[in-house]
């Protein structure tokens, strides 16, 4: 079975810094995506202001859960809070990583 790969495209709220917005981003690492269940990995990165948000999970099952489990945490409020609109969302197999 492959790994999972969650991909969300956002822009942030214009009253959102990035210094505070990287905060939050910490916080949910820390505190909620790097002690699920299948989590292997999160890659952040932003251009022309479309933030880009890489998660690769072990399973699917896993991927769904950790979104699930996300809608009951505080640091995801306020990770989520942060974001003015998702312009792009994808869950889906990973084919192949090299």
């Amino acid at each position: 079975m492959s790994n999972v790969a969650m991909f969300i495209a956002f822009r942030l709220k214009n009253e959102v810094s990035t210094p505070d917005f990287l905060l939050a981003s910490d916080q949910i690492q820390a505190d909620y995506l790097s002690k699920c269940k299948g989590y292997l990995s999160r890659t952040l990165f932003v251009s022309d202001g479309v933030w880009n948000d890489l998660v690769i999970w072990e399973t699917m099952e896993d991927a769904e859960q950790a979104m699930v489990g996300s809608e009951k945490t505080a640091s995801a409020a306020a990770f989520f809070s942060c974001i003015a609109e998702v312009t792009q969302q994808t869950l889906a197999p990973v084919e192949r990583s090299y």
